[in-house]
């Protein structure tokens, strides 16, 4: 997701919803230290719940390669990244009553009551 187009959504969501807070962090990647990836949030309330929205913007993966234990399972992946290119995505969560938050689909965020 573009910058512009982050920016829409979160005037969309602050215009309909207004947004509660928000936040943006930045931390290392978990499989490579040295690359860096940003997480922004918003946080709002629909119909009574608490939606969380993340964006999270990271270098773009080039390769993955899988490694194989012997009995033919995927032990574990390793990727390569590139890191003058980047990649976004976007992840919808809804609060739990226990204050965790769940991921959902965007569809459900859409038809959620």
């Amino acid at each position: 997701m573009s910058d512009k187009a982050w920016e829409q959504l979160v005037d969309l969501i602050d215009t309909k919803y207004t947004v509660d807070s928000s936040a943006s962090r930045q931390e290392p990647l978990e499989d490579n230290k040295k690359l860096q990836q940003t997480i922004e949030a918003i946080f709002f309330e629909k119909d009574n719940f608490k939606y969380k929205i993340e964006r999270i913007t990271a270098p773009r993966i080039v390769d993955k390669k899988t490694f194989y234990s012997g009995h033919g399972a995927a032990n574990r992946s390793q990727y390569t990244y590139d890191p003058e290119e980047i990649s976004t995505k976007v992840v919808c969560y809804k609060q739990l009553p226990d204050g965790h938050y769940n991921e959902i689909a965007p569809e459900d965020l859409m038809l959620a009551n």
